[in-house]
């Protein structure tokens, strides 16, 4: 089944969710709502509408751009750094402004929103990956010649193309591979092994389990390293005799 293109817009999904879970809460809350008076009444929705900018911010920069780009000690640092602040804050708000005894609960439920928030968005991105999967070699057999220079991808829903000298070097992350060129880094969901099958030989000379090179941009070659610039790679035991040859020309 074919998504609505509309709902692969970032805003309007964002909005669409901040709705529903507005809705579900005043479905929830709409009979105690009557019972408050003054802000307490509408407190409760502004507290929501700032817990679901913290999920945006938290899975669209910390998780995407620091735990999916391999800087897993950045996350968590940043990640329980602010929500102990964040749990500190509420706690101060809640005994001072309105006089809340017991914070425990709802410091429980930003916890608990936040790692269901995660949830969904993990979700979200592997259903939508799998079905970019389902539709690439459809879309592989119209677009893309059997001789071509370009790599194509999907990063975020967003079909890439990249041109074979602009690639330095690959590596593997889990299920994706991160193609890092000069300027930027795209992190696509595919194995190294469907890379490596799509990179012309020529060109490309997978150097270990985790790394394909462009022979291009290969600086210096050691016993046990390739070097692209700053960046060193090791050349796995099983790839040492291959390596040498490939990029020995023969």
């Amino acid at each position: 089944m074919k998504r609505n293109p509309l709902l692969n817009h970032f805003v309007v999904r964002n909005w669409l969710g901040l709705l529903a879970l507005l809705a579900v809460h005043f479905l929830a809350d709409m009979y105690a709502m009557d019972q408050r008076v003054g802000f307490s009444k509408l407190s409760p929705y502004m507290y929501l509408w700032m817990l679901y900018g913290w999920l945006v911010f938290h899975n669209r920069v910390l998780f995407e751009r620091l735990f999916l780009q391999g800087k897993k000690v950045i996350y968590f640092g940043c990640l329980l750094l602010l929500m102990a602040l964040g749990s500190f804050n509420m706690n101060f708000i809640l005994k001072t402004q309105f006089a809340t005894t017991h914070s425990l609960p709802h410091l429980v439920n930003f916890w608990v929103y936040t790692v269901t928030g995660l949830g969904v968005y993990v979700t979200y991105r592997y259903i939508g990956m799998q079905g970019q999967n389902e539709r690439q070699p459809v879309e592989e057999t119209k677009t893309t010649p059997d001789v071509t220079d370009t790599f194509s991808c999907m990063v975020d829903g967003v079909r890439q193309v990249i041109t074979y000298p602009d690639i330095r070097y690959i590596e593997s992350l889990e299920n994706y591979v991160k193609v890092f060129t000069k300027s930027k880094t795209y992190i696509t969901r595919m194995t190294l092994k469907e890379a490596e099958e799509r990179l012309p030989k020529r060109l490309f000379v997978r150097i270990s389990r985790s790394s394909i090179v462009n022979t291009a941009h290969v600086d210096t070659i050691e016993s046990d390293t390739v070097r692209i610039g700053t960046k060193e790679l090791r050349i796995g035991k099983v790839y040492k005799r291959y390596v040498a040859g490939q990029l020995a020309g023969e």
